[in-house]
Parts: C-alpha cells; sequence; structure tokens
C-alpha cells in the first residue's frame, strides 16, 4: 500500500509541476507517465483519465485554499499582517495557477468542480470583507453605503484572474514579480479608502514595490 501511494502522489506533483509550466490542455497522461517512466497503464491504475488527476489536484488545492481563507474571519489578522496574507494567497494560487489559466476549459471538462470552485470564490469575497472590516474598525480605511462589500467583490475578482490578466498584458517566466505585481495591484485597490495621508500611502507602496522588482 505505501508504494501505492507514493506512486499516486508522485504522479500528483509531476502532472501540477507540467501542467503550470506547459499547460493543462499541452499535457496527456503519456507525457506524464513519459516524464516519470513509468508505463501508461501504472498511471492509469491510478488515475484513469487526466480528468480524475485534475479532481485529485482540486482537493488539494482546495484543502490549502480554505485553510488561508478561513485564517482572517475566523481570527482578525494584526494590520502588519494584511499585506504578507496577501502574498500567502496569491503564492497557493500561483502554485496551482494552471487552474486559473484555463479556469473555463476545466470546468467544461469536470463538472463537478463548478460548485466547489464557486463556492471558493465565495469564500475569498468573505474574507475580503472580513479584512476590510478589520481596516475599517481601526479606523485605517473609511467606506460609504454597500463600498466595502463592493470592494470585497473587486478583490475576489482580482484574486482570480489577475494571473490570466498579467500573463496577457506582460509574460514572463518571472513567477515572483507576477506575485509582487499581484499583491501591489490588491494594496493599491484599498487606497481611496485610506482615511489620512493616502497620498503618501501610495507613494509607500510605490516605493516599496518597486525595490523588489530590482
Amino acid at each position: 500500500m505505501a508504494g501505492k501511494v507514493k506512486t499516486r502522489d508522485r504522479i500528483l506533483e509531476t502532472a501540477l509541476a507540467l501542467f503550470n509550466e506547459e499547460g493543462e490542455a499541452q499535457v496527456s497522461t503519456v507525457d506524464i507517465a513519459g516524464v516519470m517512466e513509468i508505463s501508461p497503464g501504472n498511471l492509469y491504475y491510478h488515475f484513469r483519465g487526466k480528468e480524475a488527476i485534475i479532481e485529485a489536484l482540486f482537493d488539494n488545492f482546495e484543502e490549502e485554499m480554505r485553510l488561508v481563507l478561513t485564517a482572517p474571519i475566523n481570527r482578525p489578522l494584526a494590520i502588519e499582517d494584511n499585506w504578507v496574507f496577501v502574498y500567502i494567497v496569491f503564492e497557493e494560487i500561483n502554485d496551482f495557477r494552471f487552474f486559473y489559466y484555463a479556469l473555463s476549459s476545466i470546468l467544461e471538462r469536470c463538472p463537478d468542480l463548478r460548485p466547489r470552485m464557486t463556492r471558493l470564490l465565495k469564500l475569498k469575497q468573505e474574507t475580503a470583507n472580513a479584512v476590510l472590516k478589520t481596516l475599517e474598525k481601526e479606523k485605517l480605511v473609511a467606506f460609504g453605503k454597500g463600498e466595502r462589500e463592493a470592494l470585497a467583490m473587486r478583490l475576489a475578482a482580482h484574486l482570480t484572474f489577475w494571473l490570466q490578466y498579467r500573463g496577457l498584458t506582460a509574460p514572463s517566466n518571472d513567477e515572483r514579480a507576477h506575485i509582487n505585481s499581484g499583491v501591489y495591484a490588491t494594496m493599491m485597490q484599498i487606497t481611496p479608502y485610506v482615511r489620512e495621508n493616502r497620498e503618501t500611502y501610495a507613494a509607500m507602496l510605490a516605493e516599496y514595490f518597486s525595490s523588489l522588482d530590482k
């Protein structure tokens, strides 16, 4: 049994790396087996098709994302921890980025994943709202009626589609640069709601994140 579990895990690790690097649509189960130097029949013993591999990877992705996203809901973050939290979210997304690059295609072929992804998107919005409520409670930001909820929705969409946008507008193999730019764009969306020294806040963000690209 231990050997079977090990092979299964290796299949998932190899598939994830190939999907992320080459794009899920470009990788077949034969490719995965070839990289692993096992027979296609051996792979089929563990996963009866590529969709089964995708669904198993989604299980891992969903578990990790829920652990991260529920943290600010269960316990408000310290103010200085918010940008670190955004980094962690983007790193988790980047680890399973093939889902985001081919989301529509994957959900069409794996329809059971659609409601699960929908729940994750809702959780992203709830998490963003929780973080914003904490900032509002600390009087660092101020919102008019409905503005906090609207911003939470925009942030959830941003977290979901940033990698696609960045990949199309600024293609690069520099994963850290993609993550840094995503975090910066997230923090800048909060700028209009900062109560005091808004320009100073925006300038500090721009200076800090520009230094990361050097």
